[in-house]
């Protein structure tokens, strides 16, 4: 289910698409980086922020893109407070599968009380998880914290395309893509593109790799 490259893609996929970023606040570099490049490639953008997620008013969107923002800096996961334990909880878990479902939800309107109606939909959504941080000394502590994230956002993205394709029969796609490396090189705003750019092809829909590390390439 998790690849660190994807095929390389001629085709441009996002011409003519309506694409909606659904951002965590505080990730506006990447979330400005993303819209260019979209809009280079011809598409049209769409902002919302995920302190009212209400995509209900989104109409012919071909990609739902959602944008978690980076794990914050704090010394240990033991340390935290009830609440801003919490607040990780909903930024990283809660929220992620919030958006997902309400994309879903315009993708297959009534779904949820006739699943029949997912039989055949398409629409792609891209969860762009928190990078691991970069460094030339990150330790494995550093690593550590964020992948207590990275790693409850796998078998989510797994089981949501696993209902999708096998039991709905449904062309719907939930991806997840997880920047930066173990070596701590910096995170590559067009590696993200190039992968999301191969997910809105036919051949992503098919293939069972739902999780994506662009950055790890050897």
């Amino acid at each position: 289910y998790v690849a660190s490259s994807v095929p390389k893609v001629e085709k441009n996929n996002f011409d003519g698409k309506r694409v909606c970023i659904v951002n965590a606040v505080g990730d506006d570099q990447r979330v400005s980086s993303i819209t260019s490049m979209i809009k280079d490639g011809g598409g049209q953008v769409e902002l919302e922020d995920t302190e009212n997620i209400d995509l209900e008013h989104t109409e012919n969107i071909d990609l739902f893109v959602h944008i978690t923002g980076n794990v914050p800096d704090f010394s240990k996961l033991t340390d935290l407070s009830r609440d801003e334990w919490d607040k990780l909880v909903n930024q990283f878990i809660n929220t992620p599968a919030l958006v997902t479902q309400s994309a879903i939800d315009t993708f297959v309107p009534g779904g949820s009380n006739d699943p029949r109606l997912f039989k055949d939909a398409k629409g792609r959504i891209v969860i762009i998880g928190p990078d691991l941080p970069a460094g030339k000394k990150i330790s494995g502590h550093e690593r550590a914290k964020v992948e207590v994230f990275r790693g409850a956002m796998r078998p989510f993205a797994t089981t949501v395309n696993q209902e999708l394709s096998d039991v709905l029969k449904s062309n719907v796609r939930a991806f997840l893509i997880l920047p930066g490396t173990v070596d701590g090189k910096e995170p590559n705003d067009e590696n993200i593109m190039n992968t999301i750019n191969y997910l809105m092809s036919d051949e992503a829909g098919s293939s069972s790799e739902v999780i994506f590390c662009p950055d790890e390439t050897r």
